[in-house]
């Protein structure tokens, strides 16, 4: 497992990664190469005060991660260049200020582990935010927010998931402890990972496994695992396989219809001013109706998210077709005001 990184590790990796860019940009082109003393003096000119070792070591870093920087010996020294501009990690503070935000969101919604490991990508992203205001960052100023109670996240053991990751990458099987809600006991699995879905507060795994029946797909919710291996025997998997299709959609979100289904819904005005703006089909349609309502229009597939949210607007919300929809709401409705007409 990896070890947490110190604060000075961190604001060295930050400082690390910034004179790196800034050497990347400062490199010339072969017929103007320079010597390692020349660089370190264009870097003292741009205000960054380090010695002349620490200029050569970044120097032959750069030369192993980049193939596009080169150097080449003269007598005692080498001369560096770049092929062609060179910028890693250049990145306008509007775009770190994206980055940081979509790190911030994915850390809320199941992948706070994940986003640490990315930390020095964030800590450079968040340094771009100050700018040369160090005292007025902009960070605080853009959030990740929402209006739905969002539920705490399954704890995902890092270490699995990097087993589960790897697996994907090399297309291979690995063996796991599962252990299944309402067991008592975990047991065994000999799993072919086919793809992961980051999905509300949980990180789940569409998979095969050992004795799940031919032409069928799993879905494991990721905090479930107690252990994961790679394993040497390797466990075949379909031979098509598409995370949006309709079979993982089905698995995953609990899709119903495979093609979206024609909706009529009568909504309040307030609802309307809602969908007015913020639209809930892409071919959505909007009507006045009779007493300030009016009639939406639209095409979804059905699904239980679609059911959730036409019952989280309540009295807002009638569903017109299609019957079925419209009788399976109605008959939750019933039964959720049952539960307060007796109190």
């Amino acid at each position: 497992m990896r070890q947490a990184m110190s604060h000075a590790n961190k604001d060295g990796s930050v400082e690390q990664l910034l004179r790196h860019e800034l050497i990347l940009g400062l490199l010339p082109s072969k017929d103007s190469a320079l010597d390692s003393n020349a660089i370190h003096q264009r870097v003292a000119n741009q205000g960054v005060q380090v010695d002349k070792r620490t200029i050569q070591r970044d120097l032959s870093e750069l030369e192993q991660k980049f193939p596009h920087v080169h150097s080449r010996p003269r007598g005692k020294a080498k001369l560096w260049w770049a092929e062609k501009s060179l910028s890693r990690l250049s990145m306008l503070p509007t775009d770190a200020m994206n980055l940081v935000m979509i790190m911030e969101h994915a850390a809320r919604f199941g992948m706070a582990a994940q986003v640490e490991n990315l930390a020095p990508l964030r800590d450079y992203a968040t340094s771009l935010l100050k700018g040369n205001r160090p005292s007025q960052s902009c960070r605080g100023k853009v959030i990740s927010n929402t209006r739905f109670v969002v539920l705490e996240s399954g704890q995902v053991k890092p270490e699995v998931l990097e087993v589960v990751q790897q697996a994907l990458l090399d297309d291979a099987s690995i063996e796991a402890i599962y252990l299944k809600r309402g067991a008592s006991e975990p047991r065994t699995l000999h799993i072919r990972p086919l793809g992961l879905s980051y999905q509300d507060s949980n990180i789940y795994l569409v998979c095969v496994f050992k004795g799940l029946p031919e032409g069928k797909l799993a879905s494991l919710p990721m905090h479930r695992f107690l252990f994961a291996k790679a394993t040497w025997e390797n466990l075949r998997g379909p031979e098509v396989f598409d995370m949006n299709s309709f079979e993982v959609r089905r698995s995953l979100i609990s899709q119903k219809s495979e093609r979206p289904v024609q909706l009529r819904l009568r909504i309040s005005q307030m609802l309307y001013e809602r969908l007015d703006e913020n639209a809930l089909t892409a071919d959505q349609q909007l009507q006045p109706a009779a007493h300030g309502w009016w009639l939406m229009t639209g095409s979804l597939p059905l699904s239980q998210g679609l059911e959730l949210w036409i019952l989280s607007q309540g009295e807002h919300l009638e569903v017109l077709e299609p019957v079925e929809l419209r009788q399976q709401i109605a008959s939750s409705a019933r039964r959720m005001a049952a539960l307060y007409e007796h109190r």
